[in-house]
């Protein structure tokens, strides 16, 4: 299943997408940065979800605040674990 939102508060602007597999849910967010100077939405980040646990840095190794950049390599890295059973494999 996926979900989508917009948001625009001022001239802040984000979109959030969710895919959702049974509690895991991988959510992807663009803004359009910090100092909402761009008409164009370009910074992103990804996190995953076991339920309402955040296991982004079990997914990737990162630090708790770390951002995941959504590139194609951690894309392929975060459909990999949301596709998966068992939700904490080695070697993801």
């Amino acid at each position: 299943m996926m979900e989508a939102s917009t948001i625009r508060y001022g001239d802040r602007r984000s979109a959030n997408f969710t895919l959702i597999n049974g509690r895991k849910e991988l959510s992807v967010t663009v803004d359009n940065g910090p100092f909402c100077k761009t008409e164009k939405l370009y910074r992103d980040e990804l996190r995953c979800y076991n339920g309402k646990e955040d296991v982004t840095v079990l997914v990737f190794g990162c630090k708790v605040y770390e951002v995941v950049k959504a590139d194609v390599e951690n894309m392929a890295k975060a459909m990999n674990w949301l596709q998966i059973s068992d939700w904490n494999p080695n070697g993801i």
